[in-house]
């Protein structure tokens, strides 16, 4: 499951890192394009962090339910969806804690920011059993996982830095043999020892293990791009894999 330890020690850096508003509106135009020929009224966010994608969803209309198991993350979003005043349910769940009151309640739920690859084999089969049972008849899901295959084969280390007024700020990955590590390294300009280190660990899920168990799970007509301008996907160039698929 999610490490909360990690994304509480993190969360305090996430807004510095990401311009919020320019992502908020990126997002409302892609989800307007995906959901523009289909009937879609309520979303479940799951894995929703600091709910950039609730409010994006939210933004268009739709009634959302966002879930994450990070205390911290849930106070984030909160936080966020008050400054837009967007009236939005988030619930301090991960996807196998959701209740059961839940089930065949959404037309959509989406899993955007990685948040499968924090899941283990067995815990992502699981995961796609309770997705499948929280759609209505026909209900759509859309995921957002990195294209491991791509970041295995070039054993892509540095994910980024972001430079601020008081710290310098490292995402990098550790590869293991069948896992990675993935560190968060906040380096302080002033005081090196004020600096902090947090790793958690990751699942470099690949698109072959993800459709047998999407298909295993129930989903049918599923497409694969690579990105939100929806192109092709592709193993070697690709840097996420975007997954859209139907409950039948």
């Amino acid at each position: 499951m999610k490490n909360e330890n990690f994304y509480n020690a993190v969360s305090p850096f996430y807004d510095s890192m990401i311009s919020f508003e320019k992502s908020l509106q990126k997002r409302k135009a892609f989800y307007t394009t995906v959901f523009a020929q289909k009937n879609i009224k309520t979303v479940a966010d799951l894995g929703c962090g600091s709910g950039l994608d609730s409010l994006a969803l939210a933004g268009i209309g739709l009634e959302v339910c966002g879930f994450d198991p990070s205390a911290e993350m849930i106070k984030l979003a909160n936080q966020n969806a008050g400054k837009v005043k967007a009236e939005i349910n988030f619930y301090r769940k991960g996807i196998l804690e959701i209740p059961e009151k839940f089930t065949n309640k959404f037309d959509c739920a989406v899993s955007f920011g990685n948040t499968l690859a924090n899941l283990n084999q067995n815990d992502l089969e699981l995961a796609f059993q309770k997705i499948f049972r929280l759609l209505k008849p026909h209900g759509f899901f859309l995921l957002q996982i990195l294209n491991y295959s791509r970041i295995k084969k070039q054993k892509e280390t540095v994910i980024g830095f972001t430079d601020k007024e008081d710290s310098f700020i490292v995402r990098f990955n550790e590869f293991l043999k069948d896992e990675m590590n993935f560190h968060f390294l906040s380096v302080n300009k002033k005081m090196t020892s004020a600096s902090s280190h947090y790793s958690t660990k990751i699942y470099p899920h690949k698109q072959k293990f993800i459709s047998g168990l999407l298909q295993q799970a129930g989903f049918s007509n599923t497409r694969y791009y690579g990105n939100l301008a929806l192109e092709k996907f592709n193993t070697t160039n690709s840097k996420d894999l975007l997954i859209f698929t139907q409950k039948t």
